[in-house]
């Protein structure tokens, strides 16, 4: 019979899947890692850190807007803490995905996450996170987490008084917890079961729906506070 070529052996030898696992590859992971800057003081202490992607990059989230997400981001969180019984470093690290937030940009959050976890020598414990259906240990690190309208894209920065954007929250609780979102500044959006927080930069409104419970006007109080 004629037109029969014997296939050659193929060793996985041969290939780089030799150092699949191995110290080499860990040791390649790990000096990748170290590159990146933003993770120069990330869990060196405890405590809550944010980052959040930007045009593919790894940006410092201030803290003073902890628990705040813009729902066109995604964001990157490492809760370090320690053991009362141990001085040992332990973490959490979470990747957050906004609601209306690019493939690409919680592709490179999940990415960032993994290579975070490698550079802190595998000791995270990793956690997707999704608005609106956030984990339990997820809504510990804040008082209140509230849904921003927008993200990098629309050029958030701090700007003066006279330039700020009135923004109208709506807190409501369920089983889940009270959760908090930025709603359009439409009155149909209203109602009397819930509390809302009209935020004009140097004015802030609260108003309590006769309907809304104790932890609603308490969320809402923290935020007006902060």
């Amino acid at each position: 019979m004629t037109g029969l070529i014997k296939q050659k052996q193929y060793d996985w030898k041969d290939s780089n899947l030799e150092f699949f696992g191995s110290k080499e590859e860990r040791d390649v992971k790990k000096s990748a890692a170290s590159c990146e800057r933003a993770w120069k003081k990330a869990g060196l202490k405890p405590g809550i850190q944010i980052w959040r992607i930007v045009n593919f990059k790894v940006t410092s989230w201030p803290e003073e807007d902890y628990g705040k997400f813009f729902d066109g981001d995604s964001y990157i969180v490492l809760n370090t803490y320690k053991k009362e019984d141990s001085d040992a470093l332990l973490y959490d690290v979470h990747f957050w995905i906004g609601k209306y937030s690019t493939q690409d940009e919680y592709a490179t959050a999940a990415y960032k996450t993994v290579e975070l976890d490698t550079y802190l020598d595998d000791a995270p414990v990793q956690h997707r996170e999704v608005q609106g259906h956030e984990s339990n240990l997820f809504k510990t690190y804040f008082n209140t987490i509230t849904y921003m309208h927008g993200g990098a894209e629309s050029g958030f920065r701090r700007v003066k008084p006279e330039q700020y954007k009135p923004r109208l929250f709506h807190f409501h609780g369920d089983k889940r917890g009270v959760m908090v979102k930025e709603i359009p500044r439409m009155e149909k959006y209203i109602d009397d079961t819930d509390v809302y927080i009209l935020d004009l930069g140097l004015h802030i409104y609260q108003y309590n729906g006769q309907g809304s419970n104790k932890d609603e006007r308490v969320r809402a109080l923290q935020y007006v506070t902060h």
